[in-house]
C-alpha cells in the first residue's frame, strides 16, 4: 500500500527525479571539469587536488549554519534557486572555453560556489521530503531516493567518460549544466505547499550562532542520534582511507591492471545498487534498529575482507569486500536517515540533518590525509590493514545503545 501511495503522488515523483538528475550531474560534473582542466588548462596535479579542496571545503564550513537558516525559511524555493544557479555556473564554464578565456580560478570559483550551492540542495530536500510523504512511507521514499543516488555514483563517472571522449569536456559540462536546470524545473513543478513550517518572524531576531548549537546539542543529547552519528563517522573515516589507498595497493602491491581495478570498483558500485533495492524489504522485515546494527556489520565485515586475502586470491577478497560494503551502505543510511527523520521535530530538521552531516562528513576530510601519513611507518599493506581495523569497529558505539533493539519509527518526535 505505501509504494503504490508513492507511486501515485506526483509531487514525490517529481522530488525523486529532480534528486535523480541532481545526484547524476554531480557525478559527472566531478570528472568532466576536472577532465576539462587537464585538457584545456594542462592542470597539474597540484592544481586538481586544489579543485577537489574547493568542491569539499563548502560541506565542513557551511554545513551547519546551512542548516540553522533552513530552518527558518521554506526549503522547496531553496532546492529551485541551488538547482538552477548551479546551471549558471556551469554554463558559464562552456562559454568561457568557447570564447578562450577560461582560467583555472574561473573554475575554482564555480567549483567553490557549485559545492556551497549542493549544501543548500542536499540538506533541503532532506529536511523537505518529511513534509511530502506520510510518516509511514518515509522508509520508502528514501529507499527510492537512495536507489537514485547509487546509480548515479556507479553511473556518473562512466557517463562522464563516455561523453568526455565523444562529445569533448567541455560539452558535457554543458550537459551536466542542463541537467541541473531540468532538476529545477521539476523541483518547481512540485505543487505540494509548506504551511506546516510556516514560522513567524521570530528567526530573524535569533542568533544563528544559538540556533547552530541547538541543532548539536540535539544530537549530542539523543542516545539514538548520537550513536548513529559515531558510527557513521569511524565508518567513513575507514572508507575514506581505504579508498586513498586501495588503488595504489592494487596498482603497486598487487600488479593489477586498470581493466581490474575498474572492475573491483564496479562490484561495489553494483552492491550499491543491489542493496538500495532490497534496503526497503530488509527494513520492514528487521526494524530499522537491527537494520542500522546488520547495514554496519555488513559493511565493517566488507571493509575487513579486503586486505585479509594473499595476492593469489586478492580479487575475489576484494570485489566481495567491495560488495559487502556497497549492499550494506543503503541498508545502514536508509534506515539511520528515516529513523533520525522521524525523531525530530519539524523546525529543527534542517539543523539536524546539516549538523548530522557535519560531524559524519568531518571524518573524511581527515581519513585522506591520515592514509598518507600512516603510509609512512606502516607501509602500504599495513596501513590497509590498518583502516580495515578502524572499519571492522565501527559498530562499536551501537554496543548500548537504544539502537538495535528498534522496531518501528517513534510514534512522536523527540521534544526540542
Amino acid at each position: 500500500m505505501t509504494r503504490r501511495g508513492l507511486w501515485r503522488s506526483p509531487d514525490f515523483l517529481r522530488l525523486w527525479a529532480a534528486q535523480s538528475v541532481s545526484e547524476t550531474g554531480t557525478q559527472i560534473g566531478q570528472l568532466a571539469v576536472p577532465l576539462l582542466a587537464i585538457g584545456a588548462l594542462h592542470a597539474s596535479a597540484t592544481e586538481l587536488g586544489f579543485l577537489t579542496t574547493a568542491r569539499m571545503l563548502p560541506f565542513l564550513a557551511l554545513a551547519l549554519p546551512a542548516g540553522a537558516v533552513l530552518d527558518r525559511m521554506r526549503r522547496l524555493p531553496v532546492m529551485v534557486a541551488s538547482d538552477l544557479g548551479r546551471a549558471l555556473l556551469l554554463a558559464s564554464v562552456p562559454v568561457a572555453y568557447a570564447l578562450g578565456v577560461l582560467t583555472l580560478g574561473q573554475l575554482y570559483v564555480t567549483v567553490l560556489l557549485m559545492g556551497v550551492l549542493t549544501v543548500a540542495f542536499d540538506v533541503a530536500y532532506q529536511s523537505y521530503l518529511p513534509t511530502l510523504v506520510r510518516r509511514e512511507e518515509l522508509a520508502d521514499a528514501n529507499a527510492k531516493l537512495t536507489v537514485s543516488s547509487s546509480s548515479a555514483e556507479m553511473a556518473g563517472p562512466a557517463a562522464a567518460g563516455l561523453l568526455a571522449g565523444l562529445l569533448g569536456p567541455a560539452v558535457t559540462v554543458l550537459l551536466d549544466a542542463l541537467s541541473f536546470l531540468a532538476s529545477g524545473l521539476l523541483c518547481r513543478a512540485i505543487r505540494s505547499t509548506e504551511a506546516e513550517l510556516a514560522r513567524a518572524a521570530p528567526g530573524t531576531a535569533r542568533s544563528l550562532r544559538k540556533e547552530i548549537g541547538e541543532g548539536l546539542g540535539f544530537i549530542l543529547r539523543h542516545r539514538v542520534l548520537r550513536s548513529v552519528a559515531a558510527c557513521a563517522s569511524l565508518l567513513n573515516l575507514a572508507s575514506t582511507m581505504l579508498t586513498v589507498l586501495l588503488t595504489l595497493f592494487m596498482v603497486r602491491s598487487l600488479g593489477y591492471s586498470p581493466l581490474m581495478v575498474g572492475a573491483v570498483f564496479s562490484v561495489g558500485g553494483a552492491g550499491l545498487v543491489v542493496g538500495a533495492l532490497c534496503a526497503s524489504r530488509l527494513i520492514e522485515r528487521l526494524g530499522y534498529g537491527r537494520s542500522i546494527t546488520y547495514g554496519v556489520l555488513l559493511c565493517a565485515a566488507g571493509l575487513a575482507l579486503m586486505p585479509a586475502a594473499s595476492p593469489a586470491l586478492s580479487f575475489p577478497c576484494l570485489a566481495a569486500g567491495h560488495f559487502l560494503f556497497g549492499f550494506g551502505v543503503p541498508l545502514f543510511n536508509i534506515a539511520q536517515v528515516t529513523l533520525r527523520q522521524a525523531v525530530t521535530p519539524g523546525g529543527l530538521h534542517g539543523r539536524m540533518n546539516a549538523s548530522m552531516r557535519f560531524v559524519i562528513w568531518s571524518t573524511i576530510a581527515v581519513g585522506g590525509p591520515l592514509a598518507g601519513f600512516v603510509v609512512g611507518p606502516l607501509g602500504m599493506r599495513g596501513a590497509v590493514v590498518l583502516s580495515a581495523v578502524v572499519g571492522a569497529l565501527s559498530w562499536l558505539p551501537l554496543c548500548g545503545s537504544p539502537v538495535p533493539a528498534l522496531r518501528d519509527l517513534p510514534r512522536e518526535p523527540a521534544p526540542m
